[in-house]
């Protein structure tokens, strides 16, 4: 394969120095460069992405988990990689390519299950996982419904800006910047704009995020709910969360997020309606 970003002595260098349990260091920038090269190539080496992965994996780990800024720069740009070039990923990974989308998955719901300040401090690596491979998003709501209470109050949160425009989410209590809720169509990577759900992938969330799931996960998570609000506004939210349902709300919210994160139109989103 061709390489124009990637300096082959260094990757040399890395491949004949580097171990996978060594230490993270600024010599993993040059697999930036080589997942920049192999976004673009009809023909990325198999015996080299397979000797690579290993040190890719670790990489979306450290971002993921531990916020590494700069194993986040590179795990972006192997995630447009991936995106823009996936017939060609997969056919240099082969078999494997199940088990990297796999552990996706499986970073996702770990970093759910950790939780998050803010309501939407992990969507764009939730619409990530699922933008690579519809049965990601299969994967990922089935442990996400059989999951803790943790993983489902992630989830809720994240629902809840289909529920409630920005001014009437009572959850919303660390959220400071206006428009945040606009960051619902975030993605982990280069380019993020020009990222998209198949529509393959929105039918799928259509069917499995409707208002009986949504009941059955505030029912779960009712206890955690309570004593965060407490019972005055735990009455208020439960009922604003039923005007939600039957006015309509949250179907046209849900419908306009669909819509959205189909759009291949590469601009910045933000809701018709914030306040």
């Amino acid at each position: 394969m061709n390489l124009y970003e990637t300096d082959k002595d260094v990757l040399k260098s890395f491949i004949t120095n580097e171990k996978i349990d060594g230490v993270f260091t600024e010599k993993y920038l040059i697999l930036q460069n080589f997942a920049d090269d192999c976004r673009f190539s009809s023909d990325i080496q198999p015996e080299l992405m397979e000797y690579l992965l290993p040190f890719y994996l670790r990489i979306i780990e450290e971002a993921i988990m531990h916020q590494n800024k700069m194993a986040e720069d590179i795990y972006s740009q192997f995630n447009s990689m991936i995106f823009f070039n996936q017939q060609n990923f997969k056919n240099s990974v082969g078999e494997k390519y199940p088990y990297v989308m796999e552990y996706y998955v499986e970073q996702t719901v770990k970093r759910m299950e950790m939780g998050n300040k803010t309501i939407l401090g992990d969507i764009s690596l939730f619409n990530t996982t699922i933008a690579f491979d519809r049965n990601n998003i299969v994967k990922l709501f089935d442990k996400i419904y059989g999951g803790s209470l943790a993983i489902k109050y992630s989830f809720f949160k994240y629902i809840s800006v289909l529920l409630f425009k920005e001014s009437d989410n009572l959850l919303a209590i660390n959220e400071e910047r206006p428009f945040w809720t606009s960051e619902i169509w975030d993605f982990d990577a280069q380019f993020s704009d020009a990222f998209f759900w198949n529509q393959d992938i929105v039918q799928y969330y259509e069917r499995h995020v409707t208002r009986q799931e949504i009941e059955e996960v505030f029912k779960d998570i009712t206890p955690i709910l309570y004593n965060s609000l407490g019972k005055e506004l735990m009455n208020l939210f439960s009922s604003e969360m039923e005007k939600s349902f039957a006015t309509g709300t949250f179907e046209k919210r849900k419908k306009e997020y669909l819509q959205k994160i189909n759009c291949r139109s590469e601009k910045y989103k933000y809701w018709t309606e914030c306040f």
